[in-house]
């Protein structure tokens, strides 16, 4: 990273950061593009000050705080051959429309003109936050360690990305931008509300996936495993959805409450969760497609915002 000058002494500790609650999304909007064209050549202030720009653009439109950052993922092609792709993630809570997220992808793409398209999935395990953007500014934000604040950068180092821990008071300028603040994230509340949602978003997912692999009157072992993995029993009892009956009265409230209360992410993401289950024994069905599309449509998504979504799995 460089021998920039140390920002802040060896005493730099939590007393002088504000507390501050991330957004506690499990999705996360996802870009991926050749790791390469994403960190190569730069220190991580300089791709803070990269994603600082759509994470803000984004925060303007829509008014909702947002947490955003990188991640890495090996894939291989058809003949073995192994890359390494970086992934720009974006996390916020609340409902974004889907001209908040086209407007994100456009800002994304003029960022990296390489990079795919936006997609929904789960927080990458390997993502290094880069900034949290609220209505107080663009800040870095720090995580709290075993020995005082730290946070994760990524090092671009003869084709791959490596994580690397750094801590407060032993940071440089090539780790964190001068001209920003810094704030402590800590982990967002959850209470009752929020484990109110969560049941109404996994009875809504739990009952149409069930629909979904039953829909072309076989249940194949491949699905049976897709659901037990997706919606592990344990998950199932503490949310108190084992009960088919409960579960039932959940999926009635789910109808009417979760349209206004997802964001078009949120809706997106529980498509292609369902997608994955029309898929998940290896083939397309008609019947399970006409599922998913009823899905979307009662989540308040149109046909075509859902075709649309899902042409971005092929």
């Amino acid at each position: 990273m460089g021998s920039e000058a140390k920002v802040g002494g060896p005493d730099a500790g939590v007393g002088d950061l504000r507390r501050t609650a991330l957004p506690a999304n499990p999705n996360c909007v996802c870009f991926s593009a050749d790791a390469a064209s994403v960190l190569y050549g730069r220190t991580w202030s300089d791709a803070v000050r990269a994603i600082s720009g759509p994470a803000r653009a984004f925060r303007e439109a829509s008014g909702l705080d947002v947490l955003a950052g990188y991640a890495w993922r090996v894939q291989l092609d058809r003949k073995n051959h192994r890359s390494v792709h970086g992934l720009l993630w974006f996390v916020f809570d609340g409902p974004a429309t889907s001209a908040h997220i086209d407007l994100l992808e456009a800002e994304v793409k003029g960022l990296v003109p390489t990079v795919s398209n936006a997609h929904v999935e789960r927080c990458p395990v390997n993502g290094a936050p880069a900034v949290l953007v609220d209505a107080q500014g663009v800040h870095v934000s720090w995580t709290e360690g075993t020995h005082g604040p730290e946070l994760t950068t990524l090092t671009w180092h003869k084709g791959r990305l490596f994580p690397r821990v750094v801590r407060r008071g032993q940071h440089t300028e090539g780790d964190v931008p001068s001209e920003l603040s810094e704030v402590l994230g800590v982990p967002a509340p959850y209470g009752p509300e929020e484990e109110h949602q969560e049941q109404l978003r996994l009875a809504f997912a739990m009952s149409f996936c069930e629909r979904v692999i039953q829909a072309d009157g076989v249940v194949h072992e491949d699905e049976v495993e897709f659901v037990q993995s997706v919606f592990p029993p344990d998950l199932v009892r503490r949310l108190g959805l084992a009960d088919e009956a409960v579960r039932a009265d959940f999926l009635a409230e789910a109808l009417r409450q979760l349209p206004a209360q997802l964001g078009h992410h949120d809706k997106l993401g529980l498509v292609g969760l369902l997608f994955s289950a029309c898929y998940s024994d290896g083939t397309l069905d008609a019947r399970e497609m006409r599922v998913l599309k009823e899905a979307g449509e009662s989540l308040g998504l149109t046909r075509e915002q859902v075709v649309k979504y899902l042409r971005r799995f092929w």
